[in-house]
């Protein structure tokens, strides 16, 4: 059963260079999001290898909801709903796990990882009407996958996903691209943060290239070699790009080409401190596809409404409430990826661990950002940088500058679409 929806009127909250800021901050908006995007569109949910082995499973959000993500014994992907269809209890206790059944704590009904109920303690007293194949754990309505990112909406109708991922099928490619397998696994574990903020700030803030100088500085003054690789300057030929459908990123290519030399994303300079994987990706790939993917490295791309892939990290968006945002991170590992794995496991971990250089600015920068909003004057959070030098390219793709807005439009417009939808 969908949850009620508000009267909002979103048409007069959204605006091409602007948005209310009640929009981050309101609960009836937020109950609005739940239901409009997390509820009925295609959200991420996780990755195949995160249930590599037969008969796994891992607990995952759906928006408001809780959900399990299984691989069976015949090596199909599931999104099944925790809730046992008895009396309603949660299922799995542990985030993950291996085991040929799933087994309610309450009553001791277990169910086989295609969700079919396997067994019951005293079946006879059900009565002569019960029917076992109907009595299973619920299927969540659509589930599929592309890259190894498995996606799930509750609505059981509605666009693809490929129609649903649009132009942002590219920045997956990017990303498996990386491995000499063309494969890659989330496996390393998942760092939790929680934030003070509105989950649209913080989506904002992953594909901002304008803040990095200033949130960030004191790292990119210890760093300098990082910061000389991100170059943050209106004249800088790294771009935003807004890929439609709520989707964007960060585009590096022509500032890696520019600078010339492989492995600049990495820090690692020069390629001789890699050089397994090198010869890994030039035996797998043509030297064309090869060379590019070691020049210009993975994606910095925000997929709508809730996946990052923040080049060697992905990240994932939870929302809580109007003001709390759950803000998961895992290091992406490569299959063959070589020496590549081991330094974007510390990498993730010095960027975003609980110590981590970044994570603990974007996560002040939150906080800061939900008490700014809370203040009723002004009430327009502004988003007109680059508005007027914009390119629109013959495939609908938006092209800005690395310290426009490209991005944060980007994502506002199909927002404005999608909450405009019913009234």
């Amino acid at each position: 059963m969908n949850a009620p929806i508000s009267s909002i009127n979103y048409a007069d909250l959204v605006h091409q260079d602007r948005v209310h800021g009640t929009l981050y901050t309101d609960p009836a908006v937020y109950e609005d999001e739940i239901e409009r995007i997390f509820h009925q569109g295609w959200v991420y949910v996780g990755h195949d290898s995160e249930v590599a082995e037969l008969s796994s499973w891992c607990v995952k959000p759906l928006g408001r909801q809780t959900v399990i993500l299984t691989r069976d014994k015949n090596n199909a992907i599931h999104v099944l709903y925790d809730r046992c269809p008895h009396r309603g209890n949660k299922i799995c206790q542990e985030p993950k796990g291996v085991a040929h059944t799933l087994t309610c704590p309450y009553h001791a009904w277990s169910f086989s990882m295609d969700g079919k109920l396997v067994g019951m303690p005293a079946e006879r007293g059900a009565g002569p009407g019960y029917q076992r194949e109907a009595s299973g754990l619920t299927h969540v309505a659509r589930v599929a996958a592309y890259g190894g990112f498995v996606f799930a909406s509750m609505a059981a109708q509605g666009v693809s996903l490929e129609q649903h991922l649009g132009y942002a099928t590219r920045t997956i490619d990017q990303l498996v691209r990386m491995s000499p397998r063309g494969r890659i696994r989330l496996t390393a574990g998942w760092i939790k943060h929680r934030f003070r903020g509105n989950w649209k700030n913080v989506l904002e803030n992953q594909v901002d290239g304008y803040h990095a100088p200033y949130v960030h500085g004191s790292l990119l003054s210890a760093n300098r070699d990082w910061a000389n690789e991100r170059d943050r300057k209106d004249t800088s030929p790294t771009t935003a790009r807004d890929l439609g459908l709520g989707h964007s990123d960060i585009d590096y290519t022509q500032s890696y080409h520019a600078k010339g030399g492989n492995l600049r994303w990495t820090g690692m300079i020069p390629e001789s401190r890699a050089p397994q994987y090198v010869a890994a990706m030039r035996a797998a790939y043509p030297p064309e596809v090869a060379e590019e993917s070691l020049i210009v490295g993975p994606p910095h791309a925000m997929i709508f409404p809730n996946l990052f892939i923040a080049e060697m990290n992905i990240m994932v968006l939870q929302p809580v409430s109007a003001g709390e945002t759950i803000h998961w991170t895992t290091p992406v590992m490569l299959e063959d990826g070589g020496e590549i794995n081991e330094r974007s496991l510390r990498r993730c971990e010095g960027a975003l661990g609980p110590a981590g250089f970044l994570i603990a600015d974007d996560a002040e920068i939150s906080d800061l950002n939900q008490i700014g909003v809370g203040n009723r004057e002004p009430e327009w959070v502004m988003l007109r940088r680059g508005l007027e030098t914009e390119k629109h390219q013959a495939d609908n793709i938006i092209v800005g500058g690395l310290m426009d807005e490209t991005s944060q439009r980007a994502f506002w417009r199909h927002y404005g679409q999608l909450m405009g939808e019913k009234k």
